[in-house]
């Protein structure tokens, strides 16, 4: 994260004292601010080691009585500990820690203005991305193995973010929900037809272009993979079996083996309930449930029979793998949102 900011520091220097009626009533003098003491304030998480870069090049204001008062402005570069795994909802919290990087608490003492509301802190521009949720503040004091005889001051600031996401439903959500539909269209599509295929295929596309599109707006340094990725990632597995699928049952549709019929328990599979709730709703034209009604009752035509047995099984995986494959996007979608 990178933080401008404008620091308001305040010291006491006991060396810039003087008498105002000494100088003709003179209150405060502008000071460059190398031509002074500075203390040296740093972020101890800072991930950028250029720390004389920090600070503009200020002039400081001086007051009779030693007061010090220093507002330059400042560029802080900090590493943030960042989980992704609800990217792009979730929330984000940095740290930045402010204290002297030479001198101990006995001689730079770190206090926070009471006076300041931290929520007024901080602004961010319009067009950004982000929105700062929450921030706090507070003073630290520790020791270190180093110099365990010495204690060392610093702020504490925590600021909370959150990302604007009304874009990312257009995005990432549509597009999931379009991948979900397109996928259980495919098992409603008669087994015989080539446009399942063209289905499959458009929505395997569909996907990797997707996951393309996330790989690139999405940190490679973080250590937990984001749910929406699995959730493409699981979808690309299942619409690629599908098609295997879609494959068998294509074969198994259009099968001419008159040597060949349907083993005697899926025939009767086929005549209970389940198999006619998995079929009443096929897209098969009139004239084909004209055909495959005859075949079954007329008892003639054995090689009808039978192709039409092996056109009902493949309808009866097809609506199964759909109800399969329904629980399964449920089962996905429950887990990612919880």
């Amino acid at each position: 994260m990178t933080i401008n900011a404008w620091v308001s520091m305040t010291w006491q220097d006991e060396k810039l004292l003087w008498n105002e009626s000494d100088y003709g009533g003179t209150k405060s003098v502008n000071m460059a601010y190398d031509e002074i003491w500075m203390p040296d304030i740093v972020a101890y998480n800072s991930a950028d080691g250029h720390h004389d870069e920090t600070y503009g090049k200020i002039n400081c204001v001086v007051r009779s009585g030693g007061q010090v008062h220093w507002i330059p402005p400042a560029k802080y570069r900090v590493f943030c500990n960042v989980d992704l795994t609800n990217w792009p909802f979730g929330e984000h919290t940095c740290s930045l820690r402010l204290g002297s990087w030479t001198y101990d608490g006995n001689s730079v003492s770190m206090q926070i203005n009471e006076k300041i509301n931290t929520a007024d802190m901080i602004s961010l521009d319009e067009g950004c991305k982000w929105d700062i949720t929450k921030v706090t503040q507070r003073r630290r004091v520790e020791s270190y193995s180093c110099n365990s005889n010495d204690i060392y001051e610093d702020i504490h600031y925590s600021i909370t973010v959150k990302r604007k996401i009304p874009a990312y439903h257009s995005i990432i959500i549509i597009p999931a929900l379009v991948v979900v539909f397109l996928t259980l269209s495919v098992f409603w599509l008669p087994p015989e037809s080539t446009e399942k295929f063209m289905l499959s295929g458009v929505t395997l596309v569909m996907i990797c272009i997707l996951l393309m599109m996330i790989s690139s707006n999405v940190p490679i340094m973080s250590d937990r993979i984001p749910l929406i990725v699995l959730f493409y990632s699981n979808s690309l597995g299942m619409v690629t079996l599908s098609m295997v699928f879609s494959v068998m049952l294509h074969n198994l549709a259009k099968s001419k083996q008159p040597d060949h019929k349907v083993p005697k328990y899926i025939t009767q599979l086929l005549n209970t309930k389940f198999g006619t709730v998995m079929r009443f709703t096929s897209l098969k034209t009139d004239d084909e449930d004209k055909l495959l009604d005859e075949s079954i009752e007329d008892r003639s035509k054995p090689h009808q029979l039978k192709e039409s047995q092996w056109y009902y099984l493949a309808l009866v995986l097809d609506r199964s793998m759909f109800i399969v494959y329904l629980f399964l996007f449920i089962t996905m979608v429950v887990y990612f949102l919880k």
